[in-house]
Order: C-alpha cells, then sequence, then structure tokens
C-alpha cells in the first residue's frame, strides 16, 4: 500500500513529466497567431501546404489552405500559430484532406489516381532557399499575412 501512496505522490508531482525522447524538440515557444491568404496571379490557392520555415533551426510551422486561400499556421499542434521570428517560406500542393470515412486498414493510394493541383505553380516555391519569400513574424502575431506568388 505505501508503494502505491508513494507512486502516485511522484505522478502527483510531475516526476516524469516534461520526458522529450532523444532526438525530439521541445515545444516551440512564444508561438503567436499567424492567419495569411495564399494567391498565384491573384486567384487563391485550394489545398496547398503553406511552411514557414524558421532561419535560426527552430520549429517549423505549416497550414494548408481552404478554397478561398485561407490558412492559419500551426507549431506545435494544427493553427496554434508560429514562434516570433524570421522565416523563408515554401508553398507545395498536398491534395485535398484525407475522406474521414476511409479506415486506416485501407491500402495506400494508387499516386496516379491522387488529385492534381488545378493551378501548377512554379518550382521555386516548393523551396524556402528558392522562394525568396521572406517573412518576419512580430510578438503581436500577423492577422493578415498575404503570400503572393506570380
Amino acid at each position: 500500500m505505501v508503494r502505491w501512496i508513494v507512486a502516485a505522490g511522484l505522478v502527483a508531482a510531475g516526476c516524469g513529466g516534461g520526458y522529450t525522447p532523444a532526438g525530439a524538440q521541445k515545444p516551440a515557444k512564444n508561438v503567436v497567431p499567424v492567419v495569411g491568404t495564399l494567391t498565384y496571379q491573384g486567384k487563391p490557392l485550394e489545398n496547398y501546404m503553406v511552411s514557414f520555415i524558421p532561419k535560426d533551426g527552430g520549429h517549423n510551422a505549416v497550414g494548408v489552405t481552404d478554397a478561398t486561400g485561407n490558412f492559419i499556421l500551426g507549431t506545435n499542434k494544427p493553427r496554434d500559430g508560429a514562434a516570433i521570428g524570421s522565416y523563408g517560406v515554401a508553398v507545395a500542393f498536398v491534395g485535398p484532406p484525407p475522406d474521414a470515412d476511409k479506415s486506416v486498414t485501407d491500402a495506400p493510394p494508387d499516386p496516379d489516381k491522387l488529385p492534381k493541383a488545378q493551378v501548377t505553380i512554379p518550382t521555386k516555391y516548393t523551396d524556402a532557399n528558392t522562394s525568396f519569400i521572406n517573412v518576419e513574424v512580430p510578438s503581436g502575431g500577423l492577422p493578415d499575412c498575404k503570400i503572393e506568388l506570380k
């Protein structure tokens, strides 16, 4: 009985909490909201992943655009924002979200049958080093981040 009380006390005191497996990053701090719109030649892009790649080697922030080109970035969890700092931006088509009715045991989709992007963007935008799109996330966040691809 005494062992159970001691074990319960250690758990309640947080012993063992905060464990980070080797190689895993700790959660990003100073995460602020980042909401934006992605367009190509003035038209919204749907089902594109917008990736903010930190210049200081921190955590990436990503979001997927909806039918109107809107996205909300997430770093530690979906839609929680991006850490304050400087970023290069990469953009890539990811297709529509998976069908919620499909079972996890379904076979992987045939790549030739996956949906194709309705709009093809230049490949330079798929890499933050070649896109030449740079964004600064300030302490107040970015409520209206516009990314226009040309």
